[in-house]
This record gives C-alpha cells, sequence and structure tokens, in this order.
C-alpha cells in the first residue's frame, strides 16, 4: 500500500488475538509474493518513480541439472497523477514501464522481458477504519519479439485495508493476472509501528523491519519481490529432451530477495531508496512447457527516485 495510507503515530501494541492473527496470516504473506502481483508496485502511486537493479551472475539448473547462466539489469520508470472524484474518492492514471534485461548466453531465455503500460487505479475511503482500492494495469507484457494482441494483459489488484488501531493496519485482497501459473492468488499482509521508530511489514513485495533514525533517514532490513509474467512469441529451442519449442507460451519471473536498505529524503518531494543483499530464490518458469530453472544465489543491488509534484 501507499505510505501516505500509514500515518506515524505513537505506539500502541496490539492486543494478543491481533498478534495470533499475524501469526495466521504468514501463509498468505508468502503466496502473494508472487509473480501474478509483481506487476503492482507501491511506487506506482507516487507521481514519479525511476528505478535501476541489478543481479550479479548467477548459475541457472534444471531438475539438478547446469542449465547456463544469467545476469539481470532492471529498469523502470512510471508517472502517475491523482483526481478527486468525491471527498473519499481517487481516481489513479499515469503510465509505467519496466524491462528486466537478461544476458543468459546459451541458457533458453528471451534476452529482454517488458511492460508497457497504463495505471489505472480507484481508491475509496469507506469510513475511518475501512479502505477500498483496485488497480489495473493494461498494456503490454512481452519478450517484444513480437508486438500483437496476444502480448495484451491487464493484471487487477483489489485490496481492502483495515485499521485496527492508529498503528495497526491490515490488508487483505486478491490479485488476476491471466498469463500468470497462478491466475488468482490471495493477498494479505499488515503493518505495526510497535515502537516509536519501529515498523514492521509484512506483506507484498516488501516484508521486514524499518528503523526511523529521524525525518530524512531510514534503515531496512527484510526481503523484497521483482519479477513478472509475460507472454513469449519468439523460439528459444527445444531445450530438453519431452520439453515442446519455448515459442508462443509464458514465462513466469520472480526473485526473492533478502537484504538491506535505505531510504534518505532529499527534498520533501523528493527521496531516494537503496537496497543490496543476496538474490535467494531466483526463477524462470515456462510453466505450460513445464520447464523450469533456478537460479543459484546472487548479489545484488537496487536504486531508486521516488517523488512527487
Amino acid at each position: 500500500m501507499h505510505p501516505k495510507h500509514f500515518p506515524q503515530r505513537k505506539s500502541i501494541v496490539p492486543p494478543l488475538p491481533s498478534r495470533l492473527l499475524l501469526l495466521a496470516l504468514l501463509p498468505l504473506t508468502v503466496a502473494a509474493n508472487q509473480p501474478a502481483s509483481t506487476t503492482f508496485r507501491p511506487a506506482l502511486l507516487e507521481s514519479y518513480n525511476l528505478t535501476f537493479g541489478h543481479t550479479a551472475r548467477a548459475d541457472l539448473s534444471r531438475q539438478g541439472t547446469a542449465a547456463g547462466n544469467v545476469a539481470v539489469q532492471h529498469t523502470a520508470f512510471s508517472l502517475t497523477g491523482r483526481t478527486p472524484l468525491g471527498a473519499s474518492t481517487l481516481l489513479l492514471h499515469g503510465l509505467a514501464y519496466a524491462s528486466h534485461e537478461l544476458d543468459s548466453g546459451t541458457a533458453p531465455l528471451p534476452g529482454r522481458l517488458t511492460e508497457t503500460t497504463l495505471s489505472l487505479g480507484l481508491w475509496h475511503k469507506l469510513d475511518e477504519s475501512w479502505t477500498l482500492a483496485a488497480y489495473l494495469r493494461p498494456g503490454n507484457y512481452s519478450d517484444r519479439s513480437r508486438l500483437d494482441g496476444n502480448s495484451f494483459n491487464a493484471p487487477l489488484l483489489f485490496t481492502a485495508l483495515y485499521r485496527a488501531n492508529p498503528d495497526l493496519d491490515w490488508v487483505a485482497g486478491f490479485s488476476v493476472n491471466a498469463f500468470s501459473d497462478n491466475p488468482f492468488i490471495p493477498i494479505a499482509g499488515v503493518r505495526w509501528q510497535f515502537a516509536p521508530d519501529w515498523t514492521l511489514n509484512l506483506g507484498f513485495p516488501r516484508a521486514g523491519v524499518t528503523w526511523r533514525a529521524n525525518e530524512r533517514f531510514s534503515l531496512m532490513a527484510g526481503a523484497t519481490v521483482q519479477g513478472g509474467s509475460y507472454r513469449i512469441t519468439r523460439n528459444y529451442g527445444v531445450p530438453a529432451a519431452g520439453v515442446n519449442r519455448l515459442a508462443n507460451t509464458f514465462l513466469d519471473y520472480r526473485e526473492i530477495r533478502l537484504g538491506l536498505g535505505a531510504e534518505i529524503s532529499l527534498s520533501p518531494a523528493l527521496k531516494l531508496v537503496a537496497d543490496a543483499g543476496v538474490s535467494a530464490d531466483q526463477r524462470f518458469d515456462y510453466f505450460d512447457r513445464g520447464y523450469r530453472l533456478k537460479g543459484d544465489r546472487a548479489a545484488f543491488l537496487a536504486l531508486a527516485l521516488q517523488g512527487h509534484f
């Protein structure tokens, strides 16, 4: 959810039932960290966002057999505006572009996976406790080899946020993505400010702990997710016995990253976010061809400029 949905307030420890519910939601939080949802990033709710990232070269394997290696270069940009439709309703509208450049050598992977989309959303505050939101990303999700109607997709995300008390917010919902192996995924998460300068986030695309050193600097530790689901149009060969040619199919790409991050306010309207650590779970899954590549652990670095006008 957008950071503005979670104002900073004094700490109120949640009652025991809330803490038990937090533990119960952990499996759903992990389920949310799938490529079906990675197309939705909090930065898309900012007025503008520019991101660069690099995952170092990692060996690839399939069912324990070596299958080449890959390095990933990530670039993303978004520009989003807001139009009030009433005292408690906002329409979000804008453009977004993301590219994963795959330097994979002989591995059967495309050279690039891209998203060129509209960013549409509707945000409505029901009352002091409940907020509903729906986000739609219609556009082209492909390897850019051939642009046609088959590469059009419109992933949907719906969320309901419940503010239990000034320091505890629960969110639940679902994502729908026709290009993913998991076209429907339930989503659940929580944000708990358990001390004046400490916040626990469990959800997508970041799960971990944030320490706010001062008004301009914060440190974060935890997990983040990168990836998406794409239409593959070009033939990338017959990589294994019994596997159909890798053309006119779909590819789920996912990285689960563990590391540290920092957020620096450069001005009231601009902040720099940096993350570094290890890509602990990297996968490229041609799910309807029965062909999945798993990457070894590799270092990653990501930088983002986020701001508003």
